[in-house]
């Protein structure tokens, strides 16, 4: 009787630690609307080295090899690598040493701050509305699909077709990232 006892409590704790590793080597579900919502983030993040500037004061600036950078004002991020660990929410490895490469000159820490140096070149005002579609491709990854407007003329703001974009995102590391970005607009 003892060994039919002890034989079922190791099956027991057997079947406890598969379902445990299964559980944490499966992706946390997200909703259509928490993937959008990761989007706009990562465009955002993704903005900053391609579109705009991170948010920063005017008021607070330094020279640098006769440039003028500004304090980064956005919560959380005080240097280079705070920085870098914000994009790798959003994106996988590749992308922010990409970003961060990209603009190594771009911000610079001075006295435990970041600064950066403004740029901005706007959005594409030939392109619209955005639309989105999620296809669950397996329980760690998700096709991402955003379909924009395109304008003949962007005043008349009159649509001659659509251009589709497909992002992946990856369960990795216990978050969803994108594996491949770029800014639609």
């Amino acid at each position: 009787m003892k060994s039919k006892t002890w034989i079922i409590a190791i099956v027991i704790a057997f079947l406890a630690v598969i379902s445990a590793s299964c559980a944490k080597t499966a992706g946390k579900e997200l909703t259509d609307d928490e993937v959008v919502e990761l989007y706009n983030k990562a465009t955002e993040a993704y903005g900053w080295f391609d579109l705009t500037t991170i948010p920063c004061d005017a008021e607070k600036c330094i020279e640098t090899d006769g440039e003028r950078y500004f304090e980064v004002t956005e919560p959380g991020i005080a240097s280079k690598k705070a920085l870098a660990d914000y994009l790798n929410e959003f994106f996988a490895d590749d992308i922010t040493e990409g970003l961060m490469a990209m603009s190594s000159d771009r911000y610079v820490e001075h006295e435990g701050k970041l600064y950066v140096l403004p740029a901005d070149r706007g959005t594409d005002i030939f392109k619209g509305a955005e639309s989105y579609e999620v296809v669950r491709v397996s329980e760690k990854q998700i096709k991402f699909t955003v379909t924009v407007e395109i304008y003949e003329d962007p005043t008349q703001k009159n649509v001659t077709e659509y251009k589709q974009y497909d992002f992946f995102l990856e369960f990795s590391d216990g978050r969803w990232r994108f594996t491949n970005f770029e800014l639609v607009r």
